[in-house]
């Protein structure tokens, strides 16, 4: 699905005005959509429906259906949240709103509304749209909380009021929709958390506006969908050898950290690399080759806290027959480890993987960063944290913005950015963005990230252009989650019960 900022809507409506529809018009379409697919989901005979109407253009559509109801013979009450309406679209709707709708103004007839939701059979909310953004008012967020404990249906109106169109933060009083129905087009609000909690399912619902002036628009957010995965992969030749399907370089692990190396190299020998090659400490080679039959090792050597000469040249060697490159899982955070990231980013030839202290590694110097994706194909693949250290700012505000902190770093950086949590987001440097809506909180524990690495790495090792890479690893990678918990519960699963469910997928999507 595709999904459209505020300022994207409002280009719309302008041109939609501009081929002669009036805004009028557009609040009429919109009402009216509304009351049909209230009417599709609800037996409205004898129930009791209340509108909860803002003072704007939300509220606007909001009088619009009143006036259609009542002209069903339904008795509609509308609901003043902050008074009479102050934007002259919405006043016009309000007077003619008729008068089988019985109006109660919040603030001055509190107990009549109280009474009114308390009875209702159906709330609509008509509070705030697309264009809110900030914290509800104190006496809208009590009429707002009041809808919420009342255990009745609601329907929100474009998105549910409080949360902010372009970001889905909530930063206050909110209304908890059972569905919303959102006009023209969905907007990122919809699907980011925690907007998505609270808008319910969401149906998009055409308002008066071309479909021809939609389809031009560039979407500042869209899914992954499987049947685009799917197409992502294709029969082998029955002719084909290892050669044909890359060679992955995997620079991880450290002392300590031999779980993460092997995770990432056995998810990408699940993923189908051809040859991988994992890169690690001589200490913790027995403990990688023990689990890790079919990889090959480059064995490195340190004198103090860098690499000895001769394993500097096996590494480069490596990394110069490499296709892919995955940098970083479980590495450590010794002083050399910058340098040496720093350097491989340099020299690498082939796209390169940057993940967990590989990403540590560069957060004071994006300089590097930028210089290798001038060259190659670079995927970060950063948590929050990671990010927001990349970002200097918390991982709070991060998680606040995730859109724009993604869209952000993938600008300013050149590389393609995978910013894991609740919806991975891939963005992209030319300003494509992806969301994953596959995974669970399951997943959320050590390994999974290594896991997601070692997937990515494999893909772009075996051919795949390196963002389709990114966007079917991370959707593969939840699905596997998914299906792991279904088996072991979110609680009970561990990230390698979802490197055990890959050939299942890859059963479907050969088929």
């Amino acid at each position: 699905m595709r999904y459209f900022s505020k300022y994207q809507m409002q280009a719309m409506e302008q041109l939609a005005v501009e081929k002669g529809v009036t805004m009028e018009d557009l609040m009429e379409h919109a009402g009216s959509a509304a009351v049909r697919f209230i009417r599709e989901k609800f037996d409205l005979n004898n129930k009791r429906i209340v509108i909860l109407c803002g003072k704007g253009n939300n509220g606007g559509d909001g009088f619009v259906a009143a006036r259609l109801f009542s002209e069903m013979d339904l008795l509609p009450t509308v609901i003043l949240a902050e008074g009479k309406p102050t934007s002259k679209l919405a006043s016009q709707a309000f007077e003619r709103i008729g008068d089988k709708v019985f109006v109660v103004d919040w603030e001055s007839e509190n107990r009549a509304a109280r009474q009114a939701i308390s009875e209702a059979d159906l709330i609509i909310d008509g509070l705030y749209g697309f264009g809110f953004h900030g914290v509800m008012r104190e006496p809208v967020a009590v009429l707002a909380e009041l809808a919420n404990r009342s255990r009745v249906p609601i329907v929100s109106l474009d998105i549910a009021s409080g949360v902010e169109c372009d970001t889905g933060a909530v930063r206050g009083g909110c209304i908890r929709a059972k569905y919303t129905v959102t006009f023209t087009v969905p907007k990122p609000g919809h699907i980011l958390y925690p907007g998505r909690e609270y808008c319910g399912e969401v149906t998009p619902v055409s308002a008066g506006i071309d479909y021809e002036i939609v389809h031009q628009a560039i979407p500042v957010l869209e899914t992954i969908e499987q049947s685009w995965v799917r197409s992502q992969f294709h029969p082998r030749d029955s002719e084909s050898n290892k050669g044909d399907y890359g060679k992955l370089l995997c620079v991880c692990g450290s002392e300590g950290m031999a779980g993460a190396a092997i995770m990432c190299g056995m998810a990408a020998l699940r993923c189908g690399a051809g040859l991988v090659n994992l890169a690690l400490p001589r200490s913790i080679y027995p403990i990688a080759a023990s689990r890790l039959l079919e990889s090959v090792f480059t064995l490195l050597d340190q004198h103090g806290d860098r690499l000895a000469g001769e394993s500097m040249d096996r590494l480069f060697g490596a990394l110069h027959s490499a296709s892919a490159c995955v940098i970083g899982c479980g590495l450590g955070t010794a002083p050399g480890i910058p340098p040496l990231v720093k350097l491989l980013l340099e020299k690498a030839p082939c796209p390169v993987v940057l993940d967990a202290d590989g990403l540590n590694a560069i957060c004071n110097d994006l300089d590097c960063l930028k210089q290798a994706t001038a060259e190659k194909p670079v995927i970060v693949t950063p948590h929050p944290g990671e990010m927001a250290r990349l970002l200097n700012v918390t991982a709070k505000e991060v998680q606040e913005k995730r859109l724009a902190a993604a869209q952000y770093f993938a600008h300013e950086t050149g590389a393609i950015t995978v910013l894991k949590g609740a919806g991975t987001l891939i963005a992209l440097p030319n300003g494509r963005t992806y969301m994953n809506l596959t995974g669970n909180p399951g997943m959320a524990r050590g390994g999974s990230g290594d896991i997601l690495a070692g997937m990515v790495g494999s893909f772009a090792a075996q051919g795949m252009e390196p963002s389709a890479a990114a966007r079917a690893a991370v959707y593969l990678h939840g699905l596997a989650g998914d299906q792991c918990a279904k088996r072991f519960s979110q609680q009970g699963m561990m990230p390698t019960d979802m490197i055990a469910r890959l050939p299942q997928l890859f059963l479907k999507l050969e088929a």
